[in-house]
């Protein structure tokens, strides 16, 4: 009868608790929900009244201009060029960064010859590429993808450099004491080390992607996000140009969503309570 009562108890706390987690986060949603709706409110008010609407329509006419985008299908062809540009453009940096940032980390004597060369490309506008990716790889999807892929390269390349240059050298020592090759350094030792500094530079760099298509676009294209918000802009659309810029914005929510879930899925063995470098 006591075991009972006692598991009546436990369950019941265990209720009880669930529903106050549950209540927290539902009252953190709603915090951080409210500036955006006393935002779209304000604006809602404000246009028309404010500012006239052909500078900056209402929410309500973006809604509408995005359902009609949506549902006569004139979006699509747009959004497949852009999302193929962005995912190439992505992946490329960030693979190029992790290599790149990862030789250079790993030996000091090729960090000394090429940093000050990566340094100074680095310095260099990515933007003012433009014109010239075009004249190499033409008007079509691959002087984007090339734009992208430089825009998220040093982001990556910078922090993978960074966290394989940060590892405990005396650890290394010890692991090669201890028998360790340098396939197990790299898995066991500075991969790990270096994880939480590749994901906060692959989290960074995907507005940046969004940045180096989007610019590509504008300069020249035959579709994409980009051409269509510059038309929309051409013939006086400014729903249109902020329909196109929502979408960018989904992209962008959409792609940090994910890797916000794959570092949570790759960094289950970092201590909560550990510094990171998120906290720099």
């Amino acid at each position: 009868m006591t075991e009972m009562i006692y598991d009546a108890s436990s369950t019941a706390e265990q209720t009880a608790a669930r529903r106050s987690a549950w209540m927290a986060k539902a009252t953190h949603g709603l915090l951080a929900l409210l500036p955006g709706i006393v935002l779209l409110l304000f604006w809602q008010w404000a246009s028309g009244r404010l500012i006239r609407e052909i500078y900056v329509s209402k929410p309500t006419a973006i809604a509408a201009r995005l359902f009609e985008l949506f549902a006569s299908g004139e979006i699509y062809p747009h959004l497949w060029t852009t999302g193929q540009e962005l995912v190439l453009g992505y992946v490329i940096g960030v693979s190029g960064g992790v290599v790149g940032g990862y030789a250079l980390g790993r030996s000091p004597r090729l960090a000394r010859i090429f940093e000050p060369y990566v340094m100074a490309f680095y310095g260099v506008p990515k933007i003012a590429l433009a014109p010239l990716f075009i004249i190499w790889f033409g008007i079509g999807m691959w002087s984007k993808v090339a734009l992208a892929s430089i825009m998220v390269f040093f982001l990556v390349f910078y922090n993978v450099f960074a966290g394989v240059r940060g590892v405990d050298r005396e650890l290394v020592n010890l692991t090669r004491v201890m028998g360790a090759n340098q396939r197990q350094l790299t898995y066991h030792v500075f991969l790990p080390a270096a994880a939480p500094y590749v994901m906060l530079g692959m989290r960074m760099a995907i507005p940046y992607s969004v940045i180096g298509v989007i610019v590509g676009e504008f300069t020249s294209s035959t579709q994409g996000l980009g051409l269509f918000i510059h038309e929309a802009s051409a013939t006086y659309d400014p729903a249109g140009v902020f329909a196109g810029i929502v979408i960018l914005l989904g992209f962008v929510m959409i792609a940090g969503a994910l890797a916000g879930r794959l570092e949570r899925r790759l960094l289950r063995w970092r201590i909560a309570s550990g510094p990171g470098p998120s906290d720099i």
